[in-house]
């Protein structure tokens, strides 16, 4: 085609051009013929006997034509042919003429000849054909070069995307195969065959792809490739695509099959091993509704559980209940011996409670050391009394814990369905108020929800409320409980106690808030407040002459958290101007084994500006004594525990003398709490004991009244 099309431009474009440019030169010839023939005509009418002798007025007439720059030559012969008249212009050949009889009253008298030069339509037809020639080259290498490159191109990127696709097909991850499916002479279904397969699924099988190659498809990828093949049938017909799910033959593997057709009779499986991805949704899915260190059911499963029990309740008209546990003082050993072993208990506790239910009951873990037991099919309450027992005593015998004995002990609420509650919520709320109960009543037991119960929720939902405003509204106020000298009954120290005096339940016992303000850790801010409102009193009574008594604040947990405690302490007595000897840091031995490697060496920084530190309730916490000889104690408070009972009781009394003796060999003053009686006194005078305090010398003071009694006693 490309030559067909340059050799028609290079000759038909030259060709036509001259062609039609000779007929036009001959057409404007034989025109200009006739004109000079109209006009010689003329003038041999008007002088016909002389005509032939008027040459130069001939010639001139001959001379005369429209286009003066084509070369023409013109020739006037009478009728025997002899030449009349010329105009003188040569014409090279070769050359076009035409040729115009002169008429004289309709008789023919003569005729001129015009000529006229064909080179210059020669050249420039030579140059047409030029130009032609130079399109027709520009149209053959558009029409064959560009093509051929571009088809060359095209070949050439076909090749590189089909090594690239089979490279992506022979090195992806997924197991691809083609299977053709063949048919009988009546068109039905008659096998299904592997007639191409990737490494991938190759290794899938592990062997190579060749292997593959001729294999049923069915025996090889087992029966779900029979349960799918109308819809493998479908693909044909629609060429739409399916996805399934397969585990091979023989392996475990979990495949994810995405099927299509490519071609008529063809069906491309692509597999995706999910084998790992279902594990780790089943994990997550096992991690969404179960504990992850005892793998009981978690809150969730459990609400739904119970949800499930009391429709099955509801329908079989019968009962359930909702068992609520709490372990008793799991916090100390969390604290003193660490989250780890804290959990080492829990798995434990997860292992007997277990042994002790049902199949048909579930044990749940809310979470920290609280546990829910649903006991289904109740006849009677003292069913879910033999279980609350039962749980209690399997709790009871010791635990093994890093090479240590713990002996715990847990507390029981129980919610019934329908009695305590008609849905699930309520009845975990009400067996939760029943849990609080029984630490209430002693702990180590089982407490029925009754009704009273959500009142005193409620109470205590108002006392928190109350707790959080109380500070601005300035609702508390300090008292101080004297310390005397047991030698001679004097006020050596006073230890400071926050009262709360409630706008409308009027004076509210410390009992029922400081326990709670440690829980929301509102004792933070309180903390703080009544360290900066001893510390102004102790610079009031300094300046006023008073005598220069210890004044002992009690520090929470909560607060040696903080690691900023020991600047608080520093600038409450630098902002009131207090001398520091007479203020003294009260702690629980809990709290010093809690934070004995974290911020307690900054707190003890303190004794450099002077402060004293006291232990409360010695005897009491679950550490050592190892810190009582590695750490600057001043005074050790005897718990009231001890002396409640040392009149009467020899175990108290032996218990009394050796704190009392222990502190005298280290020479740590000696503190007795809760002294009420004369026979109390006696016995710690007897002893050695160096301070008491006690209802028997005073109550907890307002300040007015401790600022008389020092007046007093120092008159």
């Amino acid at each position: 085609m490309a030559w067909t099309l340059s050799a028609m431009i290079t000759l038909l474009a030259p060709a036509t051009f001259f062609l039609v440019s000779c007929e036009h030169l001959r057409s404007e010839l034989h025109v200009q013929t006739e004109l000079s023939a109209n006009d010689l005509s003329a003038m041999i009418s008007s002088n016909t006997q002389l005509w032939r002798y008027e040459e130069l007025r001939l010639s001139e007439l001959l001379r005369r034509r429209s286009n003066s720059v084509v070369a023409e030559s013109r020739i006037l012969y009478d009728i025997g042919g002899e030449v009349i008249a010329r105009n003188r212009q040569q014409v090279s050949i070769p050359r076009i003429t035409d040729v115009h009889d002169i008429f004289d009253a309709g008789t023919a008298v003569a005729r001129i000849e015009a000529s006229r030069s064909l080179t210059p339509l020669l050249l420039r037809t030579f140059a047409v054909a030029l130009c032609s020639a130079i399109i027709a080259a520009v149209v053959f290498y558009m029409l064959r070069t560009l093509p051929l490159r571009a088809t060359s191109r095209a070949y050439q990127a076909l090749d590189e995307s089909e090594s690239k696709y089979r490279l992506l097909y022979e090195s992806m991850r997924e197991g691809m195969a083609l299977h053709h499916m063949d048919f009988d002479e009546n068109g039905d279904f008659a096998a299904i065959s592997v007639i191409d397969a990737n490494p991938s699924c190759a290794a899938m099988f592990g062997c190579d792809p060749q292997t593959l190659i001729g294999s049923d498809s069915i025996a090889l990828f087992g029966e779900t490739f029979r349960e799918y093949l109308s819809e493998l049938l479908r693909l044909l017909e629609q060429g739409t695509s399916i996805q399934f799910e397969l585990t091979l033959p023989r392996t475990d593997n979990l495949y994810s099959v995405h099927a299509f057709s490519p071609d008529h009779g063809l069906v491309a499986t692509l597999f995706e091993d999910i084998t790992e991805r279902r594990k780790s949704e089943q994990q997550i899915q096992h991690m969404a509704y179960f504990d992850s260190l005892t793998d009981l059911p978690n809150r969730v499963l459990f609400l739904d559980r119970l949800r499930q029990a009391i429709a099955h309740a509801l329908r079989d008209e019968n009962s359930l209940a909702v068992l609520f546990l709490d372990l008793d003082r799991f916090k100390d050993i969390n604290d003193t011996l660490g989250h780890s072993a804290g959990d080492q208990l829990l798995i434990q506790v997860t292992r007997r409670l277990g042994r002790q239910i049902r199949s048909c009951d579930t044990l749940a873990r809310l979470g920290g050391d609280e546990f829910v037991v649903i006991v289904t099919d109740l006849g009677k309450k003292m069913n879910a009394t033999r279980v609350a027992q039962d749980l209690i005593n399997a709790i009871q015998p010791p635990f093994l814990i890093a090479g240590r004995e713990l002996h715990v002990t847990t507390s029981i609420g129980i919610a019934l369905f329908p009695d305590d509650g008609n849905n699930a919520e309520t009845l975990v709320k009400h067996a939760d108020l029943a849990m609080y109960s029984s630490k209430e009543s002693g702990r180590n037991r089982y407490n029925f929800y009754s009704a009273s119960m959500n009142q005193k929720a409620l109470m205590r939902m108002e006392t928190e409320a109350g707790l959080r405003n109380a500070l601005e509204r300035r609702e508390f106020y300090v008292e101080f409980q004297p310390i005397m000298n047991a030698a001679d009954s004097t006020v050596v120290a006073a230890e400071a106690l926050v009262r709360w005096n409630h706008p409308t339940r009027g004076r509210i016992p410390p009992d029922q808030f400081i326990d709670l303000a440690e829980e929301t850790g509102l004792v933070v801010p309180l903390g703080e407040w009544v360290l900066r409102t001893v510390c102004s009193r102790i610079k009031t009574w300094s300046d006023a002459g008073l005598p220069l008594i210890r004044f002992s604040v009690n520090v929470s947990s909560r607060q040696i958290e903080r690691q900023d405690f020991a600047e608080i302490v520093r600038n409450a007595l630098r902002e009131s101007g207090a001398n520091s000897a007479q203020l003294e840091i009260e702690l629980t031995e809990s709290c010093l084994i809690r934070h004995s490697d974290t911020n307690i060496s900054d707190l003890f920084g303190l004794k450099e500006w002077g402060v004293s530190f006291a232990i409360d309730d010695f005897g009491t916490g679950y550490s050592s004594l190892g810190y009582i000889k590695t750490l600057p104690i001043d005074h050790i408070k005897i718990d009231r525990s001890f002396v409640r009972d040392i009149s009467t009781d020899f175990h108290d009394q032996a218990i009394v003398e050796a704190i009392i003796a222990m502190s005298q060999r280290l020479g740590i003053r000696n503190i007795a709490e809760g002294v009420e009686t004369i026979e109390q006194v006696r016995f710690l005078q007897e002893r050695g004991c160096e301070e008491i305090q006690g209802y028997y010398f005073h109550r907890p003071l307002s300040a007015e009244a401790l600022e008389e009694l020092l007046r007093a006693q120092e008159n």
